[in-house]
């Protein structure tokens, strides 16, 4: 990672969309990440680290994530999939808007949008500040990316806000030695392990 940081010393990044990123960030997270996302496009660090992650995901190519949120809820809680669709629910997130807008061509930017949500429940971090930090760092020890760089850049503000401190602190430590220890979860098949326990998935 630092040999190729010197090689290439952050060429190609958008720094008026960087900039965007840091300016909505806080007041619309998504707007934010849009903006980061743009930044990041055709910088050599995102295609030094897509280039890694599609290595280590190579033998999943052209398979998407499918999301029936409603199958998905019959499962045990205790199941990879029972868990996923209890975290959907809590958070009312649609699955279908990760699904519908990719086909097989973008298969891995489908998995990378889906997979941020199923690293929740993989880790265990709720999707408070404090939590995202905790998956933040995680993904950046699997990932390496200039995305959870931008987002991990946040950790201060989120610590000091009251009674969150020691939360993120754990989450941050905890996040990162998950991130070290773990193989590479960009490869592992999601999609053909729901009714997988979630302890088996972790392990």
């Amino acid at each position: 990672m630092f040999e190729f940081i010197r090689k290439f010393p952050l060429s190609g990044i958008n720094w008026k969309e960087l900039w965007n990123a840091y300016r909505t960030f806080l007041s619309n997270s998504e707007t934010g990440i849009v903006h980061i996302l743009a930044a990041q496009r055709y910088s050599n660090w995102e295609a030094w680290s897509r280039a890694r992650l599609l290595k280590q995901a190579k033998h999943l190519q052209g398979q998407l994530i499918h999301v029936n949120l409603s199958e998905l809820s019959t499962l045990p809680s205790d199941t990879l999939g029972g868990r996923f669709a209890q975290h959907l629910l809590k958070a009312r997130l649609d699955p279908n808007a990760f699904v519908d807008r990719f086909d097989d061509e973008d298969w891995f930017d489908q998995r990378a949008a889906v997979g941020h949500d199923l690293y929740h429940v993989v880790t265990g971090f709720d999707v408070s500040g404090a939590g995202e930090m905790g998956v933040a760092a995680f993904s950046l020890l699997q990932h390496w990316d200039l995305l959870n760089v931008f987002v991990l850049s946040f950790a201060p503000i989120t610590a000091i806000k009251p009674g969150w401190t020691l939360s993120t602190l754990r989450n941050l430590w905890l996040g990162f030695r998950l991130g070290q220890r773990c193989k590479p979860i960009v490869g592992y098949a999601f999609e053909q392990n729901w009714d997988t326990p979630l302890s088996q998935v972790r392990q």
